[in-house]
């Protein structure tokens, strides 16, 4: 029995072509994961601190980013060892995390307004995205270099 792929109308298959489109997609599902834990454990339950709850919660979201981001938004990139991807996917999202966790605990010091935390860490988020899209353009799923002619 044949299977009938799926065809998308030309002007989304053209913006599903863009690698940048692709990136926050796959960087969108870790968010959902990490806004997840971040809700109920830091601000719904009050489980741990908000700005800790950003750090739990980030390594989920980062394995879910990884996975689709390798096979997804730079599967045409498979120069280098999956562990060597990983180890530097993790390093530039180190940077990111700072970032977020920098937005959070600035804004906990000053209230404890769930609106302001969540404002922080929506900002924090948008910050890290061009900070880690031009990281994963440039390191972790760099072009491979063109042999000399």
């Amino acid at each position: 029995m044949a299977t009938k792929e799926m065809t998308f109308p030309p002007a989304l298959k053209k913006l599903t072509d863009m690698r940048v489109v692709r990136v926050a997609a796959a960087g969108g599902m870790g968010v959902i994961a990490q806004t997840l834990v971040f809700q109920t454990a830091g601000i719904w339950l009050g489980l741990v601190r908000p700005s800790t709850a950003v750090l739990l919660g980030a390594e989920l979201g980062i394995i879910i980013n990884f996975c689709l981001s390798n096979r997804y938004a730079f599967g045409d990139r498979r120069h280098s060892s999956l562990l060597g991807r990983l180890l530097r996917f993790h390093t530039v999202i180190a940077g990111a995390l700072i970032i977020q966790w920098s937005c959070v605990y600035l804004t906990e010091t000053v209230t404890s307004n769930w609106l302001a935390l969540d404002a922080a860490y929506a900002a924090g988020i948008l910050i890290s995205f061009v900070y880690n899209y031009t990281g994963y353009r440039l390191w972790v799923w760099k072009k491979p270099a063109m042999p000399d002619a």
